[in-house]
């Protein structure tokens, strides 16, 4: 088996396989996955129809993510023999896959990723804030409609595309300052915005006055619509909180019941921002290591 890099051009070769997963998370989206490539250097094989990728740590430790094929016990069997009996380490396996997992390989060790859990939302409740627990959302929405003339939510279109990306580059990037994660997520967002076409998400655009003050990017699969991007001007009071309700209102119908806004990373400040919007569950991921 080969691992090869990832790169942009395996987009559309690996968007089926996400389809046919079990879980909600967002690590297997063209988001989740794609915009992390380089960060993790990701590398793919597809052997007898399964995806295998793996990505390596800032310490520079193998790990694998869970084969998407046929069958994952399939998966697992052909990575065992391409570690010749050695140490196997897998991250981010879903809750739902964990008990399969366990069964193949009975002498393995595993670890709850507690800052890896994803936050997972009805996007009914999104689109609407209703009732006493939304009160400070529709509150900061209020805030924001009194203090501008006009707004507006748009999709994201060729038409407007130039703007979004001169208001995220403008507010975003010409500040000083951010980690090398953030540096990270600002270059993938940007990649986003200039390969919209090949990324192939849904997007929408906050104006107040005639001005960007906010966007959204994301995708669905299956049943559940994924906010890979939620970027707004920090000034703007209420900004955030209209581009999670429009933004579920314009995509979180139809066939989509779900909408995961993806991990806090042990933030404290992010963790509180997810839990004030009441999440239906938190999809547990965990380290899986088979000795």
């Amino acid at each position: 088996m080969q691992f090869k890099q990832l790169t942009m051009d395996q987009i559309s070769l690996v968007q089926p396989y996400f389809r046919q997963m079990r879980s909600r998370t967002c690590d297997f989206t063209v988001g989740g996955m794609f915009m992390w490539r380089n960060y993790y250097h990701m590398e793919y094989a597809v052997v007898d129809g399964t995806f295998y990728s793996r990505l390596h740590d800032q310490d520079g430790q193998v790990y694998y993510n869970l084969p998407l094929g046929e069958t994952v016990a399939h998966g697992i069997g052909a990575l065992r023999k391409l570690t010749e009996g050695g140490p196997l380490k897998f991250c981010t396996v879903p809750e739902c896959y964990l008990e399969e997992v366990q069964s193949l390989c009975p002498r393995c060790a595993v670890s709850e990723q507690t800052d890896f859990a994803d936050y997972l939302y009805l996007a009914s409740d999104l689109a609407q804030l209703g009732g006493k627990r939304y009160s400070g959302q529709r509150n900061q929405i209020s805030q924001f409609k009194r203090a501008v003339e006009g707004w507006s939510f748009d999709p994201l279109t060729a038409g407007n595309l130039g703007a979004v990306e001169e208001f995220f580059t403008h507010t975003y990037l010409s500040g000083a300052g951010a980690g090398s994660t953030e540096q990270e997520e600002n270059r993938r967002v940007l990649e986003v915005l200039q390969n919209l076409d090949r990324y192939g998400m849904v997007g929408g655009v906050l104006t107040a006055d005639g001005a960007i003050v906010g966007f959204s990017l994301g995708e669905i699969v299956n049943d559940t619509l994924f906010t890979h991007i939620e970027k707004a001007d920090r000034n703007c009071k209420g900004a955030y909180q209209m581009l999670v309700n429009q933004f579920a209102a314009a995509y979180g119908s139809g066939d989509v019941t779900y909408i995961n806004r993806e991990e806090d990373m042990g933030d404290p400040g992010l963790r509180r921002a997810k839990q004030a919007y009441h999440p239906v569950e938190l999809l547990k991921k965990y380290v899986v290591e088979i000795m």
